[in-house]
């Protein structure tokens, strides 16, 4: 099933504009993530909820596909499993770029609490994906994660 999600207010608007999620991971440092709510609302909305409820606390990358796309977010460190209920594909004209945060998905409208970022510029994900955020620090910690690397805790900092 789909979320049943609103679109944020325009106050939440506002915060979200404003707003970055940093993962600190397990010995590598931090990866801060500004949000994008101007290109995906709800998923942004959402990722950021979820970081502040916890929920990726202590989760990993369980993918990493090289030249690509890391992969995390899951509960059982697998594709298959995420926050439900799924939510609405927000595609954007944005492009895939090198530091991108997306939301992965197993189909149109599929997706749920995990997230990938471009290691590259993946063009060829174009109007495929919602990108709902960008990494603005650390994208050293990015290039450096290995598969089953641990998102110790999650925050949102509202600047």
């Amino acid at each position: 099933p789909l979320a049943r999600t609103a679109t944020p207010t325009a106050a939440r608007l506002s915060d979200l504009e404003r707003s970055s999620v940093i993962l600190h991971m397990a010995g590598l440092g931090d990866i801060v993530i500004a949000l994008r709510p101007h290109l995906a609302a709800t998923n942004a909305d959402r990722f950021a909820r979820l970081a502040a409820e916890g929920y990726f606390d202590g989760l990993t990358f369980h993918r990493v596909e090289p030249n690509f796309v890391i992969q995390g977010g899951s509960p059982h460190a697998n594709e298959f499993a995420g926050d439900g209920p799924y939510s609405r594909d927000e595609i954007s004209g944005a492009a895939h770029w090198r530091g991108t945060v997306g939301l992965s998905t197993r189909g149109r409208d599929t997706g749920d609490a995990q997230m990938f970022i471009n290691l590259v510029d993946n063009l060829r994900l174009d109007f495929n994906y919602t990108i709902y955020g960008v990494v603005v620090e650390g994208m050293e910690v990015v290039d450096a994660i290995q598969e089953g690397a641990v998102i110790e805790t999650a925050e949102v900092l509202v600047r």
